[in-house]
C-alpha cells in the first residue's frame, strides 16, 4: 500500500530541546504568574533580563511559508 503524499512530502523539523523555565524564577500557581526567586517580584513587570521570547523565534510552518 502506498503512503499518503503528505507523509511522503512533509518536511520534518529537527526537535531541538529547550529549557522553558526561566532561570532564577518559580511559578506562582495561586496568582498564575512567574516570580523572581530572590525578590519575589513579578517577572514580567520587573527588570528581569530573561523574558520569554517572541513569536519571531517560532518555526514557521504551513501557511506561514509562502515562499515554499
Amino acid at each position: 500500500m502506498k503512503e499518503h503524499i503528505l507523509l511522503d512530502k512533509a518536511y520534518i523539523y529537527e526537535d531541538i530541546p529547550k529549557e522553558l523555565t526561566p532561570k532564577g524564577c518559580s511559578y506562582d500557581r495561586v496568582c498564575g504568574l512567574w516570580r523572581v526567586d530572590k525578590t519575589g517580584e513579578v517577572m514580567m513587570i520587573g527588570d528581569y533580563a530573561q523574558r520569554p521570547e517572541t513569536k519571531k523565534c517560532d518555526i514557521e510552518t504551513g501557511e506561514d511559508q509562502k515562499g515554499e
